[in-house]
């Protein structure tokens, strides 16, 4: 569950470990009731007293097709528009559980390879039009196999992998069955994942697609959702504008039709001092989410200093910061001793303070209270734990094994929007061993091309996995089936170790064949290099109640439909 701090003026303990160990209050709903102390309260019209605005850390890229990306700065807003699920999503009490959405129920074939949805039928676009199952069977097939329209081709989704389905029927009136390519007891909680939205809406690219516009995305159609908030406006580099939805399905315990408020403007704000200048001087009821825009140890204190108690800091486990390899690429990293070298060689507690702004961790009992997550499966911090010095000592001997003790070069795919301090910490880490990290510097653009295509020797990755194990193949499994894997291998070891872990029935079989999975990513083959956890840190007006923050992955629970302001 998500932890929260108010934080009082009088005696703040903002140090890394004492602002993380002292989080002991764990609830799934921010609700603080202690009023603003008369700071800076944002003065708004009458007819906008009841609009959340927020940060957003940059434009949506992809023409705001969440089958393109995973950027938050696309899916901070997508939760709104088209919801925070699909069929399923996260239980707002519970992200670890699997909660009913556009699906009221669902039931699997004995071996778990058919899984039948049985849909709602009081759902509907934001244009007025039912959703139905055909829809679901559209949007899938889009997501899952692309399409092949004479010369023109569409590609899948870049979360394909991740589902591994078969074929999709419909089921008249309103059940979808959806045949996998093989058995998975875990399906629904892959499904569940915040960034598999159903954003394509049938009845408005159908047609479009037969006449030859293949590659129609929501952008093209009027960005019709079925979320809690109907897309209004949008203004490049501006603003984004989304208002309630009055058709929305969602009620809270007592009947009351979600959302509670009547709309959220999302602020454009790539930079993220200017941001804390707009939230510091009243413009913003909320931070951004997204790495590069959560606090650091030193934006907080201002934060702190500035407004006291007037303002709640939710925490959230956040992505790793690693380096992961492209073996498809010529290369001296396509030999796994090398790759062992360079992981052996890296401080990686040094990433914390350098990398993480002050707030991170390499050890699970230093990481967030967060007693609903099974830390069992927390596997690679403990998997080099020895001496600094001895593993460095390793790393020479290796990289002389291999035939590279005069050192190398290597690319590294960098972005420009966040991935700055990261890149310039594994060059100069990197530089000790001989090895020349270069620094290709990218835009948003090339960002989100470049780290599915096969063009770069390294890259960090996108930050966040999913909180189970047999959800990571989209970010550990072959190229060719993972497209947005953080290393490019085409390694059919990794497809039987998903194999085994969606066949295994008991924890113990799952804790062991994910420990064998790990150990050989992270140090048998040293595809990955996990260096260290991010904690995320919030900023939010104290009257913005019911707030739903999830203990981890940033792209949980962005639609904002609990969400009302009590100023």
């Amino acid at each position: 569950m998500p932890a929260a701090i108010h934080v009082r003026s009088s005696q703040p303990d903002i140090s890394r470990r004492g602002f993380v160990k002292g989080l002991a209050a764990i609830a799934a709903v921010i609700a603080v009731s202690e009023g603003c102390n008369g700071l800076n309260p944002i003065v708004v019209d009458d007819d906008k007293k009841n609009i959340l605005v927020l940060a957003n850390r940059g434009d949506p890229p992809a023409h705001f097709s969440t089958l393109r990306t995973s950027s938050i700065s696309l899916h901070h807003s997508a939760g709104a528009i088209f919801g925070p699920g699909n069929l399923v999503m996260r239980n707002r009490g519970n992200m670890y559980l699997v909660a009913p959405y556009l699906a009221r129920r669902w039931v699997s074939s004995p071996d778990f390879t058919e899984w039948t949805f049985i849909l709602r039928r009081d759902v509907f676009w934001h244009d007025g039009t039912q959703f139905g199952p055909d829809d679901v069977k559209f949007w899938l097939d889009l997501a899952a196999f692309g399409l092949k329209q004479g010369d023109q081709v569409r590609a899948p989704a870049y979360y394909t992998g991740e589902l591994a389905i078969k074929q999709v029927e419909v089921i008249p009136p309103d059940q979808v069955k959806i045949t996998l390519n093989g058995p998975n007891r875990f399906f629904p909680d892959v499904l569940a994942d915040p960034r598999i939205k159903i954003d394509h809406p049938r009845h408005l690219m159908e047609k479009q697609i037969k006449d030859g516009e293949i590659n129609v995305s929501p952008s093209d159609v009027g960005m019709i959702g079925l979320g809690p908030f109907k897309f209004d406006s949008y203004e490049n580099g501006s603003v984004i504008r989304v208002r309630r939805f009055d058709q929305y399905f969602e009620q809270d315990s007592s009947g009351t039709a979600l959302p509670y408020l009547d709309g959220i403007d999302y602020i454009i704000t790539p930079d993220a001092q200017s941001m804390d200048i707009a939230f510091r001087t009243g413009r913003l009821d909320g931070t951004a989410r997204g790495f590069g825009h959560y606090l650091t140890e030193t934006r907080l204190k201002e934060y702190v200093k500035d407004l006291g108690d007037s303002v709640v800091f939710p925490l959230m486990e956040g992505g790793t910061f690693r380096l992961a390899f492209n073996v498809l690429k010529s290369g001296p990293w396509q030999d796994a001793r090398v790759r062992r070298a360079i992981a052996l060689w890296i401080d990686k507690k040094a990433a914390v303070p350098l990398v993480l702004d002050g707030f991170g961790w390499t050890s699970p009992d230093v990481s967030p209270n967060n007693p609903v997550k099974d830390k069992n499966f927390v596997i690679w911090p403990r998997l080099d734990s020895q001496d600094l010095t001895a593993n460095r000592f390793e790393a020479r001997r290796l990289l002389s094994e291999a035939g590279f003790s005069a050192g190398f070069s290597m690319g590294y795919l960098c972005r420009a929007e966040n991935g700055l301090p990261g890149g310039q910490f594994l060059k100069d880490q990197l530089a000790g061993l001989g090895i020349e990290l270069r620094l290709q510097i990218v835009d948003e653009a090339e960002w989100n091309r470049g780290r599915v295509s096969l063009d770069y020797d390294s890259q960090s990755g996108a930050l966040s996995v999913l909180p189970i194990p047999e959800g990571t193949e989209g970010v550990y499994g072959r190229a060719s089936k993972a497209p947005d894997a953080y290393a490019k291998h085409e390694d059919l070891e990794i497809d039987r170790f998903y194999r085994e872990l969606k066949d295994a029935s008991t924890y113990d079989r799952r804790l062991d064949v994910w420990t064998q999975l790990q150990k050989y990513l992270f140090v048998d083959q040293t595809y990955v290099i996990p260096i260290a956890e991010i904690t995320y840190i919030q900023a939010f007006r104290d009257y913005v109640k019911g707030l739903v923050i999830p203990p981890e992955d940033g792209h949980t629970f962005t639609d904002y439909a609990t969400v009302s302001l009590e100023r």
